[in-house]
């Protein structure tokens, strides 16, 4: 076989052929002091316990008192659109100032003020079930819900990645309880992101089972939020995935006739007149220009800076992301029919590269990034690329622990750390899939020598 050119052999160093064994080195861990290196399960009871003690405990103690002071802000949204939805006409729906004056009624803001909520009419069907209880009632049950959902999509998620693996897929159920932006910004805020996380979820986990349909139908749900399937669509389009794009287009057109049917077709105009309003007020002098600093994408991160984006910084965005989406649809275009652990790759290193590469992505969807870690390490557990993993390792801890603090030092020095971890993480990736993508296509050349000859 020709040998590898030098930029092909520098990621071949982060992953070591199938069947390699992790090769011990010199270690940081002082063992003179705390004895061994722990291993898997020790790790796993240790972060439990920091679990338990440490976020659990007090987290039960902060959403209590939330619940009962009923200052779930964001859930104000969605049942008041909900309200809405019961009691008016539906084309009032959309009307920006009984929207506010609703919200107002609902909870009074003092240090803000609301703005209109931009959600499509089926999501106000769906939370008009829940405005016939009392706010506090339905946050609560809204609560219940969102952890199942979200719990769902990891265990589909992780069962995936980690087959018959129960200590790893316990360690990442912990680190993903323990994800900053859906403890607090998605849980204790009321948010609807776990529906999102969900469906993208049970999308892989269709796509794993060849049922492609049924995974496009999944991810027909992301069309209550259309900033999510930024990258899905064109990957499925690239990747030659068109029964799963046929089960999303039919999945949306059922919704659209849904809503259609049961509110009339003047509903549509009336959220499209909502839109171009919400536009106007979140634009870069309306009454309410968007909090940079919640955001993750890179737009976000080279718009809060206080004098305003630069041309350089325009330009250095526009640059990383054209070269990105290159490599990335040339990568795509080489996946089909790579094998099962590729196929994790794409889905992973896409939804990492959507919360980067995209309009704006609040900090509460970025709970999609466990996703992207969980599907990318379950990958290089199983093709045994030991030294990538490592890498990979600390860099999804670093991004579990900076989601802590990422929003304060956003707000205070105008850089998101998430966006920066979050980048390095998705550059990896697209390095570790196309070596991947290489390490399937020598395999299979060479499975077609001996037949051949």
């Amino acid at each position: 076989m020709e040998k590898a050119d030098e930029g092909e052999q520098s990621v071949s160093r982060l992953a070591p052929a199938t069947g390699a064994q992790p090769r011990s080195g010199p270690s940081l861990w002082p063992r003179r002091l705390l004895g061994p290196l722990p291993g898997i399960k020790e790790i796993n009871l240790i972060c439990w316990g920091l679990f338990v003690v440490c976020l659990l405990a007090p987290y039960c103690v902060f959403l209590w008192i939330r619940v009962r002071q009923g200052a779930a802000c964001d859930f104000v949204f969605f049942y008041g659109i909900g309200r809405l939805f019961n009691a008016h006409p539906s084309t009032s729906l959309y009307n920006v100032g009984l929207q506010l004056r609703t919200f107002d009624h609902i909870l009074v803001l003092h240090h803000t003020k609301y703005g209109p909520s931009p959600y499509p009419p089926f999501v106000a069907q769906f939370f008009s079930l829940l405005a016939g209880f009392s706010f506090r009632t339905a946050f609560l049950i809204w609560l219940v819900i969102s952890l199942a959902l979200y719990l769902l999509g990891v265990s589909l998620t992780a069962a995936g990645a980690f087959p018959g693996k129960r200590v790893e897929r316990s360690l990442m159920f912990c680190l993903a309880l323990s994800f900053c932006p859906f403890v607090f910004h998605t849980l204790a805020d009321g948010q609807i992101a776990s529906i999102g996380f969900c469906a993208i979820s049970c999308a892989i986990f269709l796509d794993r089972r060849n049922k492609p349909i049924l995974s496009g139908l999944a991810l027909s749900i992301l069309t209550y939020k259309p900033t999510l399937l930024i990258l899905l669509l064109p990957m499925l389009l690239v990747t030659r995935r068109l029964k799963t794009l046929l089960g999303f287009a039919g999945g949306a057109v059922l919704l659209l006739l849904e809503v259609t049917l049961v509110e009339g077709p003047g509903i549509w105009p009336a959220y499209l007149r909502l839109i171009a309003a919400f536009q106007r007020l979140t634009a870069a002098h309306g009454q309410l220009p968007l909090r940079y600093w919640q955001f993750v994408d890179l737009n976000s991160l080279t718009h809060a800076i206080p004098s305003g984006r630069s041309q350089f910084a325009l330009g250095f965005t526009i640059a990383v992301a054209v070269g990105v989406v290159v490599w990335l649809a040339s990568l795509l275009w080489r996946s089909p029919a790579m094998g099962q652990q590729t196929q994790m790759l794409v889905w992973a290193t896409v939804l990492t590269w959507t919360l980067l590469l995209n309009v704006y992505v609040p900090i509460y969807d970025s709970a999609n990034a466990v996703i992207a870690v969980t599907l990318t390490l379950g990958a290089l557990q199983q093709l045994e690329w030991f030294k990538a993993m490592r890498w990979m390792v600390a860099l999804a801890v670093l991004i579990f622990a900076v989601s802590w603090f990422t929003v304060f030092v956003a707000q205070r020095y105008y850089i998101q750390p998430l966006t920066v971890v979050l980048f390095f993480f998705g550059l990896l990736q697209l390095a570790i899939l196309r070596r991947a993508i290489q390490s399937c296509a020598a395999e299979r050349k060479l499975s077609l020598e001996p037949a051949q000859a």
